[in-house]
């Protein structure tokens, strides 16, 4: 869940919940005052000067945080891979953001399902809160897979790929979409360049649904000047975010709605799980 700026403010013992319909046990709570890992996964192949400004808010926004938030630093392109493990030293987050090389290349759709399941690991072993926040100037004709081409039966005047060019990014989100119901981890992002013809669109609006799907948020950027603010926002909110355990009572369970309130009021909350076995 992410953070809230209510008021009154949400108070720890006053959080209630319900699966699928019928109260259910709060277990655990840990809110913004509680340890962190932050994963941040840079996916960067672009302008050098919309990069740079990325990396100089990143690292402003690191620094920024408390002593008892733990910053990952991994790179999403050939596979995900760590660059700087989880610490509460910003001089290495900085070094490793810095000396990031900003080639080949987009890799968050490729890598996704991997930085979940790390945040999901890294969650089970040490009972901390963990986010994922990418940030990202993916493209996506600049996968190596590609999803601009689908297959088109010459056949068939009925083949929907005639019609609906996205449909290749529309199927490889849908598939995400199984990963990011079976984690626990809420993914955060910021996209530095905003694109507008359909394709992007198309998967710019998946990354958006991945992220709310999840119980994080996203932020696009269409100029230079709004990095900085994107940035320190998502950072912030990734940061800040409120996560709790709930008792799931049936062990045949596939599937849980959750409802979430705090002091008698219903606040934003992700709101399906797939149930891992």
């Amino acid at each position: 869940m992410a953070a809230l700026n209510l008021d009154p403010p949400l108070e720890r013992a006053g959080f209630a919940a319900k699966l699928d319909g019928s109260p259910a046990r709060v277990l655990r709570v840990h809110g913004p005052k509680d340890d962190l890992i932050l994963l941040v996964v840079l996916d960067l192949a672009g302008d050098l000067t919309l990069v740079d400004n990325a990396r100089q808010a990143l690292t402003a926004s690191l620094s920024e945080l408390p002593n008892n938030y733990w910053a990952s630093v991994l790179k999403a392109q050939d596979g995900l891979q760590v660059l700087v493990d989880p610490t509460g030293d910003r001089t290495k987050t900085a070094s490793a953001i810095a000396e990031y090389p900003a080639t080949g290349k987009a890799g968050m759709l490729e890598t996704l399902d991997a930085a979940t399941s790390l945040g999901d690991a890294l969650m089970s072993r040490s009972n901390v809160r963990v986010a994922v926040l990418y940030v990202t100037d993916s493209n996506i004709y600049n996968y190596r897979e590609d999803f601009t081409n689908p297959v088109i039966n010459a056949t068939d005047s009925r083949d929907l790929s005639r019609r609906f060019p996205d449909q290749l990014v529309r199927e490889k989100i849908l598939k995400l979409s199984d990963t990011v119901a079976a984690s626990e981890t809420p993914l955060f992002f910021v996209h530095l360049n905003y694109a507008s013809d359909p394709i992007n669109e198309a998967y710019q609006r998946g990354l958006l649904q991945l992220a709310e799907q999840s119980g994080g948020a996203g932020a696009f950027c269409r100029s230079r000047g709004e990095i900085g603010e994107a940035v320190a926002k998502i950072v912030g909110t990734a940061a800040s975010h409120w996560s709790l355990a709930v008792e799931l009572r049936n062990p045949r369970a596939r599937t849980a709605s959750v409802e979430i309130s705090n002091g008698g009021r219903e606040v934003p909350h992700r709101a399906h799980f797939a149930v891992r076995r």
